[in-house]
């Protein structure tokens, strides 16, 4: 799921459970998740209608999958096409690994492989009409995922539990002792948490500008871009959300993530969500930050 992995379980007074074997199950669920959404295996159904762009051939896609791209289209239409998973082309202009670099004058020509709109759709099958052309949903799949192993482990009777996939997480109930879930949320400029909030049976996903970046010509670059101009975002350095789920709160992180700072707050203050915006300038403030400055 792109980054380290965490899972932790306690089996409450008077409960007789398998954890292992819970535990177990849950990593075959984010193994199969990962199989079918990644872009990095060459079998899953992201890289299927990818290697198919501009052959002509429709995809089938499953159910769950459905929904996954049903909620990018909406997403799509409600940050006026900012969060776009087309947007892929771009990074033949951005390169944000270690040893990568920018290159704006692929730009124009990336652009042109970059559009929601332009998928094309026979039913539940699918086809992108121009080579070179990608979808990718990374910026979904992680947070569906937790929500999935949530899911999981309620079914399974699980009362407490805590999953973490790369800084984003989940809840079931209380942890030890009945006392709520404490976690941490990531100071973006030092090693460390800015504060920490109290989950149960709730979520919390960040999403920053800060961890992946590019010198081009004197400025650093953060990994976010913008789908309509092809460079990256001068947005919030990073934002949180609080949610019932991971994949609503990520969502909601993400799109605030890609407006410039006053369009994010008002995104934020509409999605009506428990929230920490750290900007530019490493000001923090929302409904979290209001609660760290208030007195015990």
């Amino acid at each position: 799921m792109g980054g380290p992995a965490r899972l932790v379980l306690n089996s409450t007074h008077g409960q007789k459970l398998d954890l292992e074997n819970i535990a177990k199950q849950v990593r075959s669920l984010l193994e199969a998740l990962e199989a079918r959404y990644s872009r990095y295996r060459v079998e899953s159904i992201v890289s299927v209608i990818n290697q198919r762009a501009g052959s002509g051939v429709f995809t089938e896609v499953d159910p769950e999958t459905q929904a996954l791209l049903g909620l990018a289209g909406r997403l799509w239409d409600a940050s006026g096409g900012l969060f776009d998973i087309t947007s892929g082309p771009l990074r033949q202009a951005w390169d944000f690994r270690a040893e990568g670099g920018a290159d704006p004058a692929q730009i124009e020509s990336t652009l042109a492989l970059v559009g929601w709109e332009q998928i094309e759709w026979q039913g539940s099958s699918l086809h992108l009409p121009t080579p070179g052309m990608e979808i990718d949903l990374g910026g979904l799949a992680k947070e569906y995922a937790a929500d999935s192993a949530i899911s999981l482990m309620r079914n399974l009777k699980v009362t407490s539990a805590m999953i973490e996939l790369a800084g984003d997480v989940a809840t079931i109930g209380s942890g030890d002792n009945s006392v709520p879930w404490r976690v941490g949320i990531r100071d973006p400029d030092i090693a460390g948490s800015l504060c920490t909030v109290q989950l149960s049976n709730a979520a919390i996903a960040t999403s920053g500008n800060y961890a992946r970046r590019v010198d081009f010509e004197g400025k650093q670059y953060g990994h976010l871009l913008n789908p309509k101009t092809g460079w990256p975002v001068e947005g919030p350095t990073s934002v949180s959300a609080l949610d019932s789920h991971c994949l609503t709160a990520g969502a909601v992180a993400t799109v605030a993530c890609l407006h410039a700072e006053k369009d994010a707050r008002a995104w934020l203050e509409r999605a009506a969500l428990p929230w920490l915006m750290v900007s530019s300038t490493g000001k923090l403030s929302g409904p979290i930050a209001d609660q760290m400055a208030s007195p015990a």
